[in-house]
């Protein structure tokens, strides 16, 4: 039984190997609404990937359909953040929005700690500092129990320098994980849509925003929600007019 299921195991992933390798083919010829079409297939098989998502959003971009383009750019990099290509194609897609919004200025100290938060996602922080933890304990009891002078002296760095690290890894990764949940980034997808101060059509309308732009969800009250702006600007949208990228 155990033989089978994994001969099944290995099938299935040679078959979705297979449709990637398709779908990438598709794309080189140009028939990029097919390529979609076998990429979407493989996503809604359960598979993920940030190669995957790159290809969907390049062969949108090559139809010039902007806000799945971006859409798929930032789902890729929140699997792998530190991917040029994905970046430089993501600056290209935002290259054709209409809404250009400044980001808040950050000083140097927060813009290196958010480099470092971002080199990994939280669980890998959370690994990190997990093995760390254990390494430090590790150490410390061979320390304990050591009677020889020099590795008494060996293992007390050891287990000092993996009590450093576990700390370290213990604050980047409670960080990592507080940046991850309180943000809740989406994308536009409404042609045109108004940014208003309530959550009414009654409400004063602040300005307009139009699709690809993306936003940050701070809360859902009925059909709307109150989005921010990457420059600090909130307002409130109907909550049909964008996809979520988690």
């Amino acid at each position: 039984m155990r033989l089978l299921f994994l001969i099944l195991l290995i099938n299935y992933s040679f078959s979705q190997n297979s449709d990637f390798d398709e779908g990438n083919l598709l794309y080189n010829e140009g028939e990029y609404m097919d390529a979609i079409e076998v990429y979407s297939g493989i996503i809604d098989d359960g598979l993920h990937s940030a190669d995957l998502y790159f290809n969907i959003g390049n062969s949108y971009y090559k139809i010039n359909d902007t806000p799945n383009s971006i859409f798929y750019y930032e789902k890729a990099l929140l699997l792998d953040p530190d991917n040029e290509s994905v970046k430089n194609n993501l600056a290209y897609a935002q290259n054709m929005l209409i809404d250009k919004i400044e980001t808040l200025p950050k000083n140097q100290i927060t813009v290196l700690f958010d480099s470092i938060l971002s080199v990994f996602s939280y669980e890998y922080w959370q690994f990190f500092t997990i093995l760390f933890q254990l390494l430090f304990v590790i150490f410390f009891i061979l320390f304990f129990i050591s009677k020889n002078s020099v590795l008494k002296r060996k293992y007390f760095t050891y287990s000092s320098t993996s009590l450093l690290i576990f700390i370290i890894t213990l604050i980047i990764s409670i960080n990592s994980k507080n940046n991850y949940l309180n943000t809740d980034p989406a994308i536009l997808f409404d042609k045109e849509v108004s940014f208003r101060s309530e959550p009414n059509l009654r409400s004063e309308e602040i300005f307009k925003l139009h699709e690809g732009l993306k936003i940050n969800i701070k809360e859902t009250i009925n059909d709307w929600t109150l989005i921010e702006l990457s420059n600090g600007s909130e307002g409130w949208i109907p909550t049909v007019s964008f996809r979520k990228i988690k």
